[in-house]
């Protein structure tokens, strides 16, 4: 029927798997795999085609300054020494986790909430390196093993039959490891992950014995408003993200695509563009962000270090509501297939079910649950009266 271009595996500390999905692939695939590396060269071939003379590209360049009410960003050049100032007609903020755009937003807009959840955990990746051992399958795969301790270990398999293994530790062993002391985690990591692979197990132990550089996990960002004047944020400058529901890039992609509809039904006024594209997409990312919190505390153990109780809270109902979806669907779809097609997660992943539709059914989930309760609760004081 098809080939397996892609499977996710979640392992629990003692090896087994609490999450599996594998996507096939028809004559008429409904998923694309590519990497961004394949994705941003053919962009920039499709740009040069489509515009031979319009745009220009400017490599290693990274934003310096920001000034807002001149309409003008300073960059620096990898190798130079001289800053170069560029002026804009409309300035779209897609530089990462760490926006400097949006950064400047916030300095004008003081009344815009945007709201960065810092994490306890930081994160060191290995070299990209080819699959050694027999019985590694050829397609691109995700697995997350987690440590006995907090941690985990996520291994990255690219369909070119080359992997990665990234470290997501808390920071007083990433630093005992820096610095050369080793010994704790080694051990550690014998006595966890045993579905790791065993070459996979060695690239990580290489790793931790040259003494990497870790770096701070991407903080979370939650914005109340998408544009500022002639800006707009776009990708992780909008939401930054886990790795763990795949959503990143191709949230970034709607962002354009969206972005693009509404400058098409404005007759590209700028003016009119900017505040139709946060009523569109605005919801949409709110909802990615709460079904990414929910899921990263869910799968990695991941959860912001300055949250307060009432946080929490609201971060441990939705890791409830979801899970409670997980476990109900799944149980439906056993036993009722024609009926219920299973959890809608990888239908939402898939591009199949928006954003808002999946929280929409997370919450019905919890309300049918609540009734079921108030149901049987009153049938019971029924009885026993």
């Amino acid at each position: 029927m098809g080939r397996v271009i892609a499977d996710f595996k979640l392992f629990k500390a003692d090896g087994a798997i609490q999450r599996s999905v594998s996507l096939p692939v028809t004559d008429s695939p409904g998923l694309l795999m590519s990497s961004r590396d394949e994705i941003t060269r053919h962009t920039i071939e499709e740009a040069r085609r489509m515009f031979p003379n319009a745009i220009s590209f400017r490599f290693n360049t990274t934003i310096q300054q920001v000034d807002l009410n001149r309409q003008c960003v300073t960059t620096l050049t990898a190798g130079s020494k001289d800053t170069s100032k560029v002026s804009y007609d409309l300035l779209v903020g897609a530089d990462g986790a760490r926006s400097a755009v949006r950064s400047a937003l916030q300095q004008i807009m003081p009344g815009t909430h945007i709201q960065r959840c810092r994490h306890s955990q930081v994160y060191c990746s290995g070299p990209v390196t080819g699959c050694i051992e027999g019985g590694v399958t050829k397609h691109a795969s995700f697995e997350a093993h987690p440590l006995l301790k907090d941690g985990s270990i996520l291994w990255d398999v690219r369909a070119s039959g080359y992997n990665q293994v990234l470290l997501v530790l808390p920071q007083p062993q990433a630093e005992s490891i820096r610095v050369g002391q080793a010994a704790s985690f080694l051990a550690l990591l014998d006595k966890s992950a045993p579905k790791l692979p065993g070459f996979v197990r060695t690239s990580v132990k290489d790793l931790v014995r040259s003494k990497p550089e870790f770096y701070p996990m991407p903080s979370w960002t939650h914005l109340s408003q998408l544009h500022g004047p002639k800006t707009v944020l776009l990708g992780d400058a909008a939401h930054t993200m886990s790795p763990v529901l795949g959503q990143g890039l191709n949230s970034s992609l709607e962002d354009v695509a969206v972005f693009a509809q509404c400058l098409e039904q404005h007759q590209g006024s700028i003016h009119a563009a900017l505040p139709a594209y946060n009523r569109a997409r605005l919801p949409a990312i709110q909802a990615l962000m709460t079904l990414n919190e929910a899921a990263a505390a869910s799968d990695l153990g991941l959860q912001a270090q300055d949250y307060g109780v009432l946080r929490r809270l609201w971060v441990l109902g939705h890791k409830l509501l979801l899970a409670l979806h997980i476990i109900s669907h799944s149980l439906l779809n056993k036993l009722a297939p024609k009926v219920c097609s299973g959890p809608h997660v990888m239908a939402m992943i898939m591009g199949a079910m928006p954003y808002t539709a999946m929280m929409n059914c997370l919450y019905q989930d919890g309300l049918m649950l609540a009734g079921v309760i108030a149901t049987v609760g009153i049938l019971c004081l029924y009885v026993f009266q």
